[in-house]
């Protein structure tokens, strides 16, 4: 995954503390595909996304939302909207 591991280990977790571990989530792959092999719904997914919003700061767009098919698509969002914050945040400081 081209993903930070600590951040997706952090969605690990936000989706265990969900319930969504009764699945071996560990052996989650980039092509992990939400819906058809975890068997999360869009209403869980939703959940998902709220539940990541709150731990990470963050605000994924419905169609974000939209766009995310695959586990990979989930933690590069939090890792692409995580680094933007960050970057808006270190503008700011230095603006």
């Amino acid at each position: 995954m081209h993903s930070e591991p600590e951040t997706l280990q952090q969605v690990v977790e936000v989706m265990q503390q969900l319930g969504f571990g009764e699945s071996d989530l560990t052996e989650l792959t980039e092509e992990t595909r939400i819906a058809e092999d975890l068997g999360i719904d869009s209403t869980e997914l939703v959940e998902i996304v709220v539940a990541l919003e709150r731990r990470f700061s963050i605000s994924i767009d419905a169609d974000a939302e939209d766009a995310v098919v695959t586990f990979g698509d989930l933690v590069d969002r939090v890792v692409r909207l995580r680094h933007d914050a960050t970057r808006a945040v270190a503008a700011a400081v230095k603006g």
